[in-house]
């Protein structure tokens, strides 16, 4: 690492190498498989939205829009948005109320009625003091679910969660459940909390006295051992739903113990964005540390009402593809790499060329290296890039080549004509 180069990446971004990013594009190759089982669809929105959307969707009371949002500098005059507050822009902080944005903004409800099932791929941002776990651009899967109000669409997404991540064979996984209430219920316990936390101010730091104001949930949030200590005895709000949300509650995980997932109520679980209502679920796993949530998610059943929408219940969740990482560094994707790597190019490089370009033509993938390497050294990097071939070009005759089977060991001529065919065949 050079230690006074000029030009450096920005702190809590990080740089993804080929390598690296093949285990990237093996979640998200995974993933569209799980996807494709449960018919959802791709919908791909922009990286940058008007702050209002998630001043309205997430909630001026969380941290994401207090304190983590990365703004963009706007030249945008168009006065019909609303004024200059209205113009303000920001780099995604999720992606929940963009997809809702591009639901309401483009009529589904009247183009293509009936339940809709998204899924998005891509960068997050958040503006967040960079730690292991944590970072200012990160990478998010997630699916939406609008149009349903059957607790089935819960259990649902959790099982598409579940089934994803246990065939990647992740260890240590709890899937944490709570139900936070509707606007028949939560209100009532609001007031209740309040009342507890208004008694016993003097131990909260000064963002949980804010928070007590401004939206006392994100109290179970806090993170600091006082704020804790003081939350660990406040009335819990699965003693306050009322009887819709509790048979909600029982039909959700009803059908998830039918289906094999097992799932532990954690009755402080709030998340962090105010738009959920009922169901609210969190992945957790062994040993991440403080930031060890690699997925969740929830019924957002106003969002959409919320953005000037028609009602629309609505459910889904996001897992992070880099604390997935973290947890199984050694799980190197099944993305293939090149079907056959040149080790040694013959005498006869436009020949070379001609033969390389052909076998690509017909699906194959070649790896090539156009400066003069040792043999040695290419066999290790096709070894290193996961090659299933070693083509080797005599040092006389380009015609002349010989293919090794990286996976066997064996070796043996072969015939420019006849690549295509050994490789399709040796499977």
């Amino acid at each position: 690492m050079r230690n006074h180069y000029t030009f450096r990446g920005v702190k809590g971004m990080r740089d993804v190498f080929p390598e690296a990013a093949r285990a990237y594009q093996a979640w998200e190759a995974r993933a569209r498989e799980f996807f494709a089982r449960y018919g959802f669809g791709e919908i791909r929105t922009p990286l940058v939205e008007y702050t209002v959307l998630f001043e309205r969707g997430v909630g001026q009371g969380t941290d994401i829009v207090n304190k983590e949002m990365f703004y963009v500098p706007s030249k945008d005059q168009d006065e019909e948005e609303g004024g200059e507050r209205d113009r303000k822009m920001v780099l995604r902080p999720e992606a929940t109320a963009s997809v809702v944005r591009a639901y309401v903004e483009q009529e589904v409800d009247k183009t293509a009625p009936g339940v809709q099932r998204y899924f998005y791929m891509g960068p997050m941002f958040r503006y967040e003091r960079p730690q292991r776990g944590r970072l200012r651009q990160f990478t998010q899967i997630g699916i939406e679910t609008l149009g349903s109000a059957s607790p089935a669409a819960d259990a649902e997404a959790v099982i598409l969660l579940h089934d994803l991540l246990s065939a990647a064979g992740l260890p240590g996984l709890t899937y944490l459940f709570n139900a936070v209430g509707c606007p028949a219920c939560r209100p009532g316990y609001i007031r209740k909390l309040q009342e507890y936390a208004r008694a016993r101010t003097n131990p909260l730091c000064e963002d949980c006295r804010q928070r007590l104001e401004k939206n006392p949930l994100r109290l179970f949030d806090c993170k600091v051992d006082a704020c804790r200590a003081v939350m660990a005895g406040a009335p819990l709000v699965q003693d306050a739903l009322c009887s819709e949300c509790r048979d909600h509650q029982r039909r959700v995980l009803g059908l998830l113990e039918t289906s094999g997932v097992e799932t532990q109520i954690e009755p402080r679980l709030m998340r962090g964005l105010d738009y959920y209502t009922r169901t609210v679920f969190e992945v957790v796993a062994e040993g991440l540390g403080a930031q060890n949530a690699v997925a969740a998610g929830g019924r957002y059943d106003h969002l959409v009402e919320e953005l000037e929408g028609p009602p629309t219940p609505a459910v889904g969740w996001s897992l992070g593809i880099e604390r997935l990482l973290e947890l199984a560094p050694a799980q190197e994707p099944a993305t293939a790499g090149p079907d056959i790597f040149i080790v040694a190019a013959g005498p006869d490089p436009d020949r070379l060329f001609y033969h390389v370009t052909a076998l690509r033509r017909l699906g194959l993938r070649i790896g090539l290296e156009y400066e003069a390497r040792s043999p040695k050294a290419l066999l290790k990097k096709a070894d290193r890039l996961g090659a299933r071939f070693a083509l080797f070009v005599s040092q006389t005759d380009p015609e002349t080549i010989e293919l090794k089977n990286l996976r066997t060991g064996k070796q043996f001529p072969a015939r420019w004509d006849m690549l295509d065919q050994v490789v399709r065949e040796t499977g």
